[in-house]
């Protein structure tokens, strides 16, 4: 599914949650919605939210992202946020 692809990503990819933080929603926060509609208006997961507050919520998106900012020879500074794709 399109989490697994995120989730496969930052595994391969390791030493990242210094960088970024990893919330699991439950059944119930799917059901009620209201949390998952502040960052993705479908409602759907993956939803990323990058340091500046920029949603990103499809899964292509979301790894083109981690990609260009945390990808092979990349640097992990976190204080520097380096968007090179138009979203």
């Amino acid at each position: 599914n399109n989490s697994a692809r995120i989730r496969l990503w930052l595994r391969l990819n390791g030493g990242l949650s210094d960088y970024i933080q990893s919330v699991m929603l439950t059944h119930s926060d799917l059901e009620d919605g209201d949390k998952l509609a502040e960052i993705n208006p479908l409602r759907k997961v993956p939803a990323f939210v990058t340091d500046s507050g920029l949603k990103l919520f499809e899964s292509f998106v979301i790894l083109g992202y981690l990609e260009d900012r945390f990808g092979e020879g990349r640097g992990r500074d976190s204080s520097k946020e380096n968007i090179t794709r138009l979203v």
